[in-house]
């Protein structure tokens, strides 16, 4: 893979191979999603959420996302000095957590919305030289979660059998004490045989999207996950007062490719409730072993 002068992989933006018509079309249908369904979709989150758990619980935790995520809007992970440094993300693409995927020509980012859980995937793969390339899968738009995409790398295991190395997948949900969330990062950056995806609410590490009156905007703040590995980690000095920061690749290229983000910031966005779910957003650790071919 291509990188700049200082070692920062130049990573191709999507490949915009779309016929015009298409393009017209994509964008009245996701203009239709975003402002006709989403409008009807979205109170029936709601209301699976208050039938789940209870309403009291439901406005507790549409609270504490709005508190989150305003103290983002606040003070956002772009304000940060550290957040696109070029020389500490050119010390990141170094590490031996980021370095592989440079040297497997892994880096690649989603095609579109939706694409962003299999993009990870995709990235994360295609990372280890022992994995076969032909086995990764082809790039998909589909909602995910964390279950969901360890399920795919599970089915996938079982399905080929004797042909793809072993495999194993974890995940550490958010709501574990911030010291086993950064333990569970650290240790995994440290693992050779081990890659790690972030899920995570967006917003809640650069703000509300813009037109935050629009009510489908406010809710779609509230709600609207993400998947992008995390490729290192630069540990803050406790003495200095400084924060540990966590490098993530976001696979979304509107984002400027990897990016620095304070540890508590981003425990924040994964600590966030999935309301589709109940549940927090997560750490999925995968680990790739020695091929069962050998």
């Amino acid at each position: 893979m291509n990188v700049d002068t200082i070692g920062i992989p130049m990573v191709p933006s999507p490949v915009d191979d779309m016929p015009k018509w298409e393009k017209i079309a994509g964008k009245i249908q996701f203009t239709c999603i975003i402002h006709i369904v989403f409008p009807f979709l979205l109170p029936l989150i709601f209301l699976k959420a208050i039938k789940k758990t209870s309403l009291q619980y439901t406005l507790s935790t549409i609270k504490e996302l709005n508190r989150v995520v305003s103290a983002a809007s606040r003070k956002p992970a772009q304000s940060y000095l550290q957040y696109q440094d070029k020389d500490l993300l050119a010390k990141t693409w170094k590490q031996l957590s980021a370095s592989p995927y440079v040297t497997e020509n892994a880096l690649e980012y989603q095609k579109g919305e939706g694409y962003c859980g299999r993009s990870t995937m995709r990235n994360m793969l295609k990372s280890f030289a022992t994995f076969p390339k032909a086995l990764v899968p082809e790039p998909t738009r589909r909602p995910c979660n964390p279950e969901s995409w360890t399920k795919v790398i599970n089915d996938m295991a079982e399905k080929h059998d004797g042909k793809m190395p072993l495999v194993d997948t974890k995940i550490v949900r958010g709501d574990v004490p911030f010291g086993e969330f950064l333990d569970t990062i650290r240790s995994a950056l440290n693992d050779p045989s081990c890659r790690v995806a972030v899920n995570y609410l967006r917003t809640a590490l650069v703000g509300f999207k813009s037109m935050r009156w629009i009510p489908v905007n406010y809710l779609l703040s509230l709600v609207s996950g993400h998947f992008s590995p995390i490729i290192g980690m630069h540990e803050g000095d406790i003495s200095k007062d400084e924060d540990c920061m966590i490098a993530v690749f976001d696979v979304n290229h509107a984002y400027g490719g990897a990016y620095l983000v304070p540890a508590r910031m981003l425990y924040e966005s994964v600590r966030a409730t999935d309301l589709s779910t109940q549940k927090s957003r997560a750490l999925v650790v995968l680990r790739v072993g020695e091929n069962k071919t050998q």
